[in-house]
């Protein structure tokens, strides 16, 4: 699957362009592009909780994104969790779970609905023990519950909740699908900090007609790869069918010098030639 070999000129561009490993998390941080993490990063949208009369709280699965997914086959994650509870261990806690790039793109098999306990008083009562508490369907909708409550990460048991759920309707696997998907990415990632290095190298040709010609012929090479490498991504996308990710979906667990003013919103759209957009099927939301 490796297209693009770890030459010492690619490091070298990676390190000019400041990727390094994001603290407590799995896959590169400052500096990284936004090709990548909307690839490969966790979003979730905030909805609203099932119907309550008084203290009686109706079943989750009769949230509307429970509904949709489960009428479509398609598996659910709904994470619940409190805003009231403290921001920076709140924030450390997502950073830890959701920080590794496998997580994001096991995700993208997924829609994912945020729950804000804070604002949902007959479901804190019931739930607030538990949370953070993932409530998660298979593409039938039959639930399973995992609990970290203090604010634990227990990443091995979500990822082994993850593949339980999705069994059936990611098909081989999504233990499958992450690995050929991550694969797919890194060497997108490697591309794109080759592209860069060659873009610059264009930049410093100036008038030089001789070291201009070979920086066009050094973008015009890699830019070739990414066509092939995004025709090959068109079509392991299209042999899965990723849920939509809706247009208030956010960046959770991103690197807090990462999140951007948007608070890791993203603009969601399919992909284009070129690979400026996120994935087709988006996911994730």
């Amino acid at each position: 699957m490796r297209i693009v070999p770890v030459v010492a000129a690619l490091l070298a561009a990676m390190l000019f362009a400041d990727v390094t490993l994001a603290q407590g998390g799995g896959g590169r941080g400052r500096g990284r592009p936004e090709e990548i993490t909307n690839r490969v990063g966790v979003f979730f949208t905030t909805i609203a909780g099932p119907a309550t009369d008084g203290d009686k709280v109706a079943d989750l699965a009769t949230v509307e994104l429970a509904r949709n997914a489960a009428s479509a086959g398609q598996p659910v994650v709904l994470y619940l969790v409190d805003s009231g509870d403290d921001e920076d261990v709140r924030n450390q806690f997502e950073r830890q779970l959701f920080g590794h790039d496998e997580v994001g793109i096991e995700l993208l098999c997924f829609h994912c609905g945020r729950i804000d306990l804070a604002k949902e008083t007959a479901l804190q009562a019931r739930y607030g023990k538990q949370a953070p508490l993932f409530v998660v369907f298979d593409g039938k909708g039959r639930p399973s519950e995992l609990s970290m409550a203090g604010y634990k990460p227990a990443g091995s048991a979500f990822g082994k909740l993850l593949e339980k759920q999705a069994a059936g309707s990611v098909k081989p696997s999504l233990a499958a699908f992450a690995k050929n998907y991550g694969d797919l990415v890194r060497d997108l990632e490697q591309l794109l900090a080759k592209k860069k290095m060659a873009q610059q190298k264009q930049a410093r040709a100036g008038g030089d007609a001789g070291k201009r010609a070979e920086a066009d012929k050094d973008l015009a090479a890699v830019e070739a790869e990414e066509k092939k490498l995004l025709a090959k991504e068109k079509d392991l996308l299209g042999k899965v069918r990723l849920p939509e990710r809706g247009d208030k979906a956010e960046r959770l667990g991103a690197p807090s010098w990462g999140r951007g003013r948007d608070g890791g919103r993203n603009d969601p759209g399919r992909p284009k030639e070129g690979g400026d957009t996120p994935p087709a099927g988006k996911g994730g939301g």
